[in-house]
């Protein structure tokens, strides 16, 4: 007897091979890279070198330009009701917004509000693992989906990356 509310394990197969191949959940890594820098400074040393008020200024715009750039971005993936997770498949390929400067702008928000954090606080730790973040995200999260982009969209989506950069 088969039971019609098991889920079918050809649908599991199929939905498997229409998602990116990303099992990292950047906003974690995004905090653990904080995490990382502050822990490292408390042992190590690392104050920025500039003034406070430069260095709280400075940090203080990046932050507020990440988080910008962020909400402009989930909008739209509000707007078209689709799922944030870089394992989720995508319905689309969003060209407008912050998309229409950079293939990433969710990636590049994170990094920037890191390296933002990291100058606000004149730690010069957060700054450095806020970069490796974004190598991370490269090579873990950006260049898979990319291939899933390219499987998923052909040709729409090589005109769009050879229009539009892949940070900024």
């Amino acid at each position: 007897m088969v039971d019609e509310f098991a889920p079918d394990p050809m649908d599991d197969a199929a939905s498997a091979e229409d998602r990116p191949n990303v099992t990292l959940h950047p906003p974690t890594a995004l905090f653990f890279a904080l995490i990382a820098g502050y822990v490292i400074r408390l042992f190590a040393g690392g104050r920025l070198p500039a003034p406070r008020a430069l260095s709280e200024g400075l940090g203080g715009l990046m932050i507020i330009v990440a988080l910008g750039l962020v909400l402009s971005s989930v909008q739209i993936f509000a707007e078209k009701g689709q799922g944030l997770r870089p394992a989720t498949p995508a319905s689309q390929l969003f060209q407008k917004g912050p998309y229409k400067f950079s293939r990433n702008p969710i990636y590049l928000a994170m990094v920037v509000f890191g390296a933002g954090f990291g100058v606000a606080t004149s730690n010069v730790w957060i700054i450095a693992t806020t970069a490796i973040l974004g190598a991370i995200f490269h090579f873990f999260v950006i260049l898979p989906e990319e291939r899933y982009l390219a499987r998923r969209f052909g040709d729409e989506y090589a005109a769009y990356k050879a229009r539009v950069r892949r940070w900024i």
